[in-house]
């Protein structure tokens, strides 16, 4: 596939040709990075039980308020 933009030559002098590629490869290279972080999410959010998670959290959590508190004693 291939993406045409059209850009007023007049744009293109105002803000210069190469600092205009830049922006749109920076954008694209974003773009990507979303959508791979979209598909982790994905896989993610298959492979884990939501209870699961929730338990696993809950554990985290005591055993970190456990820790804090034996430093504040």
């Amino acid at each position: 596939m291939q993406l045409t933009i059209d850009i007023p030559e007049k744009t293109l002098i105002e803000f210069g040709r190469e600092s205009v590629q830049k922006e749109i490869n920076n954008t694209l290279k974003w773009m990507r990075i979303r959508q791979a972080f979209g598909k982790i999410s994905n896989e993610l959010k298959s492979s884990f039980d939501e209870r699961d998670y929730y338990k696993k959290l809950e554990e985290i959590r005591e055993s970190a308020w456990n820790e804090y508190k034996k430093t504040i004693s």
